[in-house]
């Protein structure tokens, strides 16, 4: 019986262990080129410019060479990165999961949700 309890606590411990260790916190910052099929064409790709200003996060979306808008209550916790932008004068809440060399996600306006995925520009 103490076996079995062994080889479970061990197991946990194992179970948590990589867990963390698949948790390393990756650096959001730089410039993503999203693409969003399902958005309208117009906003269907361009870049996500992340920048690390002191402790907190900035974000715009970058359309062409002319078209920027700047977001708003930035975040980034756990690999996690979340920020509003407004689009015609609509409020649109993206998140997203940062990998090192992509991020995934959604973006969620008042007529649904849409998916985007993003590569990190080299």
């Amino acid at each position: 019986m103490k076996t079995v309890k062994f080889l479970m606590i061990a197991i946990l411990i194992a179970s948590v262990t990589s867990t963390v260790a698949a948790q390393k916190k990756v650096d959001p910052t730089g410039t993503w080129t999203y693409e969003a099929s399902e958005a309208p064409y117009e906003y269907s790709t361009g870049d996500f410019v992340i920048e690390k200003d002191g402790k907190e996060y900035t974000a715009k979306l970058v359309f062409g060479e002319h078209y920027e808008l700047k977001a708003t209550d930035v975040k980034y916790e756990k690999n996690e990165i979340s920020f509003k932008v407004y689009i015609e004068g609509e409020s649109v809440f993206v998140k997203g999961t940062v990998g090192k060399e992509s991020i995934e996600g959604t973006a969620s306006y008042s007529e649904g949700t849409i998916p985007y995925t993003a590569k990190k520009k080299k």
